[in-house]
């Protein structure tokens, strides 16, 4: 009986082979990568979550450590891990830019601010750091940043703009007040940065003291704006109507810190502010001790010094609203430096002074070019600096020229840049033939030589258009 049995089960799987077996398997959508931090020296897992606005266990947890003093340069931590209850899968990374804030980025999508802040495991939601990696939820639908007005009211904004009440107040849960970023369905230019507000952007950071730094706005309608720095305020110059700059000069003596630069941008009836980070670091400056040559201690006495420094600070200190210059600059002489912007100085005592330009060491009568156009505002002999040019270029920068032999231009003259102001001399507190030069930026002396150098591409001047706000 088996025999048989056996011989039928063997012309059946001869006959008809089985066929293939498949099954649809369900591949879930891959989870985005986690927000990290790359170790530097010097940093501990600490600092690590104080940086990051994460707590310290969940830290460690996340990564697995078992010693926090065990972590190493270059070691590759996660800052985040989801919670429990929510579905990671439309969530994905971003990289935080200037002037974004974690409350608008979470707009517009079915979590709320603390869950957003709970997924990154920041505990304060205004800590962004510029460059950071957030992951934020994907949005139900595109979004309009906008600015509250005065008395504004969800209500009267939904009959204003024609939106559902419920829309306005699910995007806007917070009472509103003037000035407030109000969130309304639609789709601008920028995704995170309230209207008219469309690019944000500084120049690389850090920056060397004794440098300048560059911030750019752009916007989808005109409006005029400044910027707040180390207790100073400037205006921000207009390329054209929607294209504004503002220049962020560092004293070389200013002490190597993070910093905040505040940016105020009116716009109708509105103001909206922004804070953004200048991260200062200590760059390198020499040590000159200087001889006095006999004869020119009395150019030294306090009162005569005040004098002229007010009078040249004054004559430097403009805010021209038109731009006359192009980047980079020319050298005003083909010749060799022999002192540098910065080096801390000694005049017989202690090295509590500093090189405000960089001289160069010319012969008497060499010939000296304005390194780019702009308008005489000073050409007269002074008691310290000798025979002195000083040249407007417009936009906040102007260029000093001391110890002339000769002047060859006068105030109220337009010089083309190249053209002949003067020749080397060694009037003035000087020790021997050559030529000072200094740069002011936004009423501060900044080493020229970044400013041959291309650090910024700036567009070509449109003196026309070029407006400063005030």
């Amino acid at each position: 009986m088996w025999p048989r049995i056996l011989l039928c089960w063997f012309l059946i799987l001869t006959f008809f082979p089985v066929g293939k077996v498949s099954a649809q398997v369900a591949v879930p959508s891959a989870a985005p990568e986690l927000p990290t931090h790359i170790v530097q020296p010097g940093e501990t897992l600490f600092s690590i979550a104080q940086r990051h606005g994460v707590e310290l266990r969940s830290l460690v947890r996340a990564n697995g450590i078992s010693d926090p003093r065990q972590i190493y340069v270059g070691q590759q931590l996660q800052l985040a891990s989801p919670l429990a209850s929510v579905d990671m899968r439309s969530w994905s990374p971003h990289s935080v830019q200037l002037g974004e804030e974690l409350s608008l980025l979470s707009r517009g999508s079915r979590y709320d601010l603390r869950t957003v802040a709970g997924v990154n495991h920041i505990l304060n939601p205004d800590s962004l750091l510029v460059g950071e990696s957030v992951l934020l939820p994907e949005r139900a639908e595109p979004l309009s940043l906008r600015l509250a007005g005065n008395a504004e009211t969800q209500l009267g904004l939904a009959l204003r703009q024609g939106i559902p009440f419920w829309q306005v107040a699910a995007l806007n849960p917070a009472p509103l007040y003037p000035g407030a970023t109000v969130a309304l369905p639609g789709d601008d230019a920028s995704d995170f940065l309230p209207y008219p507000v469309t690019s944000l952007t500084l120049s690389a950071q850090p920056v060397e003291r004794g440098q300048t730094t560059v911030l750019v706005l752009e916007t989808a309608d005109a409006v005029t704006c400044e910027v707040t720095y180390l207790e100073r305020t400037e205006p921000c110059y207009l390329q054209n109507s929607t294209h504004l700059y503002a220049l962020v000069s560092l004293s070389p003596m200013l002490e190597p810190a993070a910093y905040e630069i505040k940016l105020r941008v009116h716009y109708q009836e509105t103001e909206l502010a922004f804070k953004l980070p200048l991260v200062v670091t200590p760059g390198r400056f020499g040590f000159e001790r200087i001889d006095v040559p006999p004869g020119k201690e009395a150019l030294f006495d306090p009162a005569l010094l005040r004098g002229e420094n007010a009078l040249v600070n004054m004559a430097a200190d403009l805010h021209t609203p038109e731009r006359y210059w192009q980047a980079p600059f020319d050298y005003p002489v083909q010749a060799a430096v022999s002192s540098y912007f910065g080096s801390r100085r000694s005049y017989g005592g202690s090295y509590n002074s500093y090189h405000s330009g960089v001289d160069f060491r010319a012969a008497t009568g060499a010939p000296i070019h304005t390194p780019a156009s702009g308008t005489v505002v000073l050409a007269e002999k002074l008691t310290v600096r000798g025979n002195a040019v000083i040249i407007d270029h417009g936009w906040g920068v102007s260029t000093g020229y001391w110890h002339l032999s000769q002047i060859d231009v006068e105030v109220g003259q337009y010089v083309s840049k190249s053209e002949v102001i003067g020749l080397v001399g060694n009037t003035g507190l000087s020790t021997g033939s050559h030529l000072h030069w200094q740069l002011w930026a936004s009423g501060e002396p900044v080493d020229p030589l970044q400013w041959v150098d291309d650090f910024y591409d700036f567009p070509a001047p449109v003196p026309a258009n070029a407006t400063a706000m005030q």
